[in-house]
């Protein structure tokens, strides 16, 4: 389903929800707040971008199996028996059923987490797995107040109890075993005696990047959001003829030869120079790229040039970029606001050097998050959503045995979760905010938000429906912002911007 015009969405924004700043004085034990308004957020957020309910291949294979027998109901019945939920899905329940069980309770939270039923019409399977949920919640809730033990007995059922076989599992699994390691430090519990394994660094850093590679070819998210932004790019220089594209933040750089593709098919205004920058470390090793990428632009009579400036992103100089005259820039830049979120002034650094550049248009690659609250509880729930749909999203893409996704799946815990809601602000950790943080955030720098290219988002429809894997992807917009999805859960923002002229 294509994206909804812009227009359609100005007055029906995505809810602002509360702030839990405000309340978090006057949190009890017992306090509905936290599970409810995440429940509400996204259980609502991102209805209302497409029209009817999409799921992945393995729930496909049952609901067909159900809808053969007359049987077409989502909850209870033979086709609850046969349906695999997502992740997502016993999320939001799990949540609700905490709700409902704190109405019924009169200040003893002690029982929360030792429900063994529920009234939910689901299969033993999906019960268990609902049941291993409201557990992690309740020792969240548990740890939050200062009840360590409490909480280090629910998670050792859950240690124990929990198994691989459903993305849920695996991330109640990743939740629990770090909030066990956060009660021991709070305890002073250090195992000096632990062992280490022994890594082989080169072969680790060799299977992350075959893992990368995989998900880029395999996961919507990564091509969705390129196509959207180099598209958007590329048809605001449309009657340019001298290119600069500087990116800010990439790692892989397969986006770099749709570049070269489109401009080689460019009707009018035949371009007589592409000039590609790429800002990175040399660590990220770009250059194994460069002869590929030339010989590819040579032979698709393309004028190129590629340059790299080794330097961190907020540390940059003009005269690094080498502008010439007639050139039109354009800067893309991915994940750059993540990296720097929790440094103001490296970000204000940032802004300063791209401005100073003086983009024609640049546009913004960033992971769809908000797992910044100053009160754990909140935090861990927006975590554990956006965890369960990454989850959910690497089940129905990757094979279940996949080292792939093994690999991904730590990687993604590690940087978006162990080190943002598991960790206290002690400005060590990297901060993850949505889109409605940053246009405010912009705005402060005189730097307005443009439409994305119609174009860009008629590909970006398309590429949705590119693979049956990807059923679940949400496609829609906040604004003149796509969001890119998984199950009803934003994951990734792609948005165009440009410098007001002082």
């Amino acid at each position: 389903m294509a994206p909804r015009s812009h227009e359609a969405f100005q007055d029906n924004e995505l809810p602002l929800t509360l702030s839990y700043d405000a309340e978090v004085k006057k949190r009890d034990p017992c306090n509905l707040q936290a599970p409810f308004e995440i429940l509400i957020k996204h259980g609502s957020q991102m209805k209302r971008l497409r029209s009817g309910k999409r799921c992945g291949p393995s729930q496909h294979k049952h609901l067909e199996t159900a809808r053969r027998d007359g049987q077409t109901s989502e909850m209870g019945g033979s086709a609850s028996n046969c349906q695999v939920l997502p992740a997502v899905s016993i999320m939001r329940m799990a949540t609700m059923e905490l709700i409902k069980s704190r109405s019924r309770m009169t200040g003893d939270s002690s029982t929360l987490g030792n429900a063994s039923a529920f009234d939910s019409g689901l299969t033993h399977k999906h019960a268990k797995h609902l049941k291993h949920v409201f557990c992690l919640l309740d020792a969240a809730e548990k740890f939050s107040n200062q009840h360590y033990d409490e909480a280090e007995k629910l998670l050792i059922f859950l240690l124990s109890a929990s198994h691989a076989d459903h993305p849920i599992e695996r991330v109640v699994t990743c939740f629990a075993r770090d909030l066990q390691e956060r009660i021991d430090m709070e305890n002073g519990k250090f195992d000096l005696e632990k062992e280490v394994a022994d890594v082989d660094v080169e072969q680790a850093l060799a299977d992350l990047k075959a893992a990368i590679f995989t998900s880029e070819q395999l996961l919507p998210f990564t091509q969705i959001t390129h196509f959207t932004a180099i598209q958007t790019i590329l048809d605001s220089l449309a009657s340019a003829e001298k290119i600069h594209f500087i990116d800010i933040g990439t790692k892989l750089g397969s986006h770099w030869v749709i570049i070269v593709h489109s401009l080689a098919n460019r009707k009018n205004f035949p371009v007589e120079q592409l000039k590609i920058t790429v800002v990175c470390t040399p660590k990220d090793n770009v250059e194994e790229k460069v002869e590929m990428l030339s010989s590819f632009a040579e032979s698709m009579n393309v004028p190129f040039i590629f340059k790299i400036v080794n330097s961190e992103m907020h540390e940059f100089k003009q005269d690094q970029f080498e502008l010439e005259a007639g050139e039109v820039v354009g800067v893309y830049m991915e994940f750059c606001q993540t990296a720097l979120a929790a440094s103001p002034s490296n970000m204000e650094a940032l802004i300063g050097w791209v401005k100073n550049l003086n983009p024609h248009l640049m546009v913004v690659n960033e992971i769809e998050a908000d797992i910044c609250a100053s009160a754990f509880v909140p935090r861990f729930h927006e975590a554990l959503f956006l965890c369960s749909a990454m989850f959910d999203c690497l089940e129905d893409c990757l094979e279940q045995d996949n080292r792939c996704r093994e690999i991904i799946e730590k990687v993604y815990f590690q940087e978006i979760i162990k080190n943002g809601a598991m960790s206290e602000d002690d400005g060590s950790f990297r901060q993850h905010r949505k889109i409605n943080f940053w246009r405010e955030y912009f705005a402060r720098f005189g730097i307005v938000e443009m439409e994305l290219s119609q174009p860009s988002m008629d590909q970006a429809s398309l590429l949705v429906k590119e693979s049956p894997c990807w059923k679940s992807c949400t496609l829609g917009m906040n604004g003149k912002c796509m969001l890119l999805g998984w199950n009803e859960i934003p994951l990734r923002s792609v948005s165009a911007w440009k410098f007001h002229k002082d």
